[in-house]
C-alpha cells in the first residue's frame, strides 16, 4: 500500500480546497477593513472632527 496521499486526485482536491479557504479568508479581511474605514470616517464626521467638505472629499477618495 502506497498511502492515501499518493493518489493525484486526492492531492489536487486538497490543494484546491486549501486555496479556496485562503482566498475566502483574505477577501473577508479586505471587506472588513473597508467597512472599518467607512465607519471611522462617519464617526469622525458625527463628532464634528470633520467638516462636510472634508467628509465628502474623503468619501470621494474612497470611491463611494
Amino acid at each position: 500500500m502506497l498511502g492515501f496521499f499518493t493518489e493525484p486526485y486526492v492531492r489536487i482536491t486538497l490543494t484546491i480546497i486549501v486555496l479556496v479557504v485562503i482566498f475566502i479568508i483574505l477577501s473577508r479581511n479586505k471587506r472588513q477593513k473597508a467597512t472599518d474605514s467607512l465607519s471611522i470616517l462617519q464617526e469622525r464626521y458625527e463628532k464634528g472632527e470633520l467638516t462636510k467638505e472634508e467628509y465628502e472629499e474623503a468619501l470621494k477618495r474612497r470611491g463611494k
